[in-house]
């Protein structure tokens, strides 16, 4: 084979690598274009939050702020928790509030004194829904979406 048929041949393929490589910028644009919808989707999953309603005794806490429920929030005493509470009636960790298949869950973890779910102690776990009122102690809290 002589030189002309090989810087040929080599031409060829670097130019369509350049066509190869151009079609899957195109195609890879595309796909965000078209794509762009489901993002917007998944931000409207239905989100809850802790309104709190008595913030009794914690200086960290404010009657009428909003605690977003993202994952897991652990409720208790000790300061490994997301919230903590300064009452002599809240275990070390008391609760937990989580969600699970866009569900938002209560579940005591063996309080001493309980965990009130409108006004009923809790065993166990418990579904949530918005306007549930959740009692620690002499903090209160109400859910909502």
């Amino acid at each position: 084979m002589d030189l002309n048929k090989l810087s040929l041949i080599f031409k060829i393929i670097i130019i369509a690598i350049v066509y190869i490589i151009i079609f899957l910028a195109l195609r890879i644009m595309y796909k965000d274009i078209k794509g762009g919808g489901k993002k917007n989707k998944r931000r409207n999953r239905k989100s809850f939050g802790l309104e709190v309603i008595n913030a009794g005794n914690n200086s960290n806490l404010r009657k009428g702020a909003v605690i977003p429920i993202h994952g897991e929030i652990s409720v208790g005493r000790k300061s490994g928790n997301f919230i903590v509470l300064d009452d002599p009636y809240a275990s070390g960790y008391h609760a937990r509030i989580f969600l699970k298949n866009n569900d938002c869950i209560l579940e005591d973890l063996n309080s001493t004194n309980g965990t009130l779910l409108n006004g009923n102690k809790l065993k166990g776990r418990k579904y949530l829904n918005s306007g549930d009122e959740i009692t620690i102690g002499n903090t209160s809290f109400k859910v909502i979406r």
